[in-house]
């Protein structure tokens, strides 16, 4: 999951951990407080559900921490990958959730927060690495070298 998937990704783990069995996340913490507006509806068609933006931001806002205490219910091993300090994302919270997951890997790619758009070499190769170490390596085309 990237950005408001991430968010999604966490929350997912947490609530249904028997139905994730690797989990990725790039460059976005679990929710934490924060007073992000929740944004007006871009005119015109989009090409995802608007309903989920003003649902997730709501999430981040909360205040209370809530989805803190159960990173330790995600049981699926987990990489996380941050943007280095070109991103936007607070990088010490990508620490602090990270440390919270028991089975959890950080990795930064100094990219800025779309990894995987501005560095899609770095990033498709720390994921793959990252899974034939642990064991469960998708066999396919491999990042180039």
């Amino acid at each position: 999951g990237h950005s408001m998937g991430g968010t999604v990704a966490y929350l997912l783990a947490q609530a249904q951990p028997s139905r994730i069995a690797r989990l990725v996340v790039e460059d976005v913490p679990p929710p934490y407080p924060r007073t992000r507006p929740v944004p007006a509806r871009p005119e015109g068609a989009l090409p995802f559900d608007w309903a989920v933006v003003p649902a997730i931001v709501e999430e981040v806002n909360d205040p209370s921490l809530r989805w803190w205490k159960h990173l330790p219910e995600i049981t699926a091993p987990t990489l996380l990958i941050g943007g280095g300090p070109t991103s936007h994302i607070p990088q010490d919270k990508l620490m602090a959730g990270a440390g919270a997951i028991p089975e959890c890997t950080l990795i930064t790619i100094p990219a800025g927060h779309n990894v995987h758009e501005s560095e899609p070499d770095a990033f498709s190769e720390a994921v793959l690495n990252w899974l034939d170490t642990d064991g469960h390596a998708v066999k396919g085309p491999q990042p180039s070298q």
